[in-house]
């Protein structure tokens, strides 16, 4: 499993070194890895103060160079030395997923053999969350192939329609063959458009399936974000 951590995120620079309950969130996110128990774990850093960081609380980490433009980029060239033939991609702003979701998307690709990668949603029950850029939702296939990723409210509901609504969670399942079919690929139209790197592979025809699964998406995007993400450890924790 490789967890790429970069420094120099354009919304909220340094965000995976801010300090959330004490600890910075690519900690949060390795712990939440490790306890997975589906591989070797490898934080995968843009710079040396993550590096450095990740090293402290004694995590692995590998320095990626700066031809490396996307998350799936440092993953690939991670583990490019490694012999694993399924890839897990944890994003490094996610410090509260749950290790069995991890578990849940590892298993969806090894159970599907038409699947070339996997990721996770939970569905999306706020609606204010759901007319906001910064969460990715999903539109599925009812047999969890993802249609669509957007930053926009999908599906349009006209007429109040039925069907259901899904927030993206970062994680990814690769096998190894599409992670590197994926990296060869040059950034798609709609991929620029939305700013979402999963686009490219949809719109290169690879299936990804999705796992739902009951997860409180928390992803430290922006400043607000990490603010959101303390109240809510309080409220873990028992803490006015």
């Amino acid at each position: 499993m490789v967890i790429p951590a970069r420094y120099a995120s354009t919304r909220f620079p340094a965000k995976v070194l801010a300090k959330l309950g004490g600890r910075p969130v690519v900690q949060w996110c390795w712990e939440a890895a490790v306890a997975a128990r589906v591989g070797p774990v490898i934080v995968a850093a843009d710079d040396e103060r993550v590096r450095r960081t990740v090293e402290a609380f004694g995590g692995t980490a590998v320095m990626t160079p700066p031809s490396c433009a996307s998350g799936s980029d440092r993953v690939h060239w991670a583990s490019r030395r490694r012999s694993e033939g399924l890839i897990i991609n944890l994003q490094g702003d996610m410090p509260f997923i749950k290790p069995s979701t991890i578990r849940r998307v590892a298993r969806l690709l090894r159970s599907r053999p038409r699947a070339q990668m996997a990721t996770a949603v939970t569905p999306l029950r706020d609606e204010i969350r759901g007319q906001d850029p910064n969460v990715v939702k999903a539109a599925l296939a009812r047999d969890g192939r993802a249609l669509y990723f957007s930053r926009a409210a999908i599906p349009h509901r006209r007429d109040n329609g039925p069907a259901a609504r899904f927030e993206h969670l970062g994680i990814y399942g690769f096998r190894r063959q599409a992670l590197e079919r994926f990296v060869r690929l040059k950034p798609s139209p709609l991929e620029r458009c939305e700013q979402l790197e999963q686009l490219r592979a949809l719109e290169d025809g690879m299936a990804i399936h999705a796992a739902v699964v009951d997860e409180a998406p928390v992803a430290i995007d922006t400043p607000a974000d990490l603010t959101r993400a303390e109240r809510l450890l309080k409220k873990m924790r028992g803490r006015p």
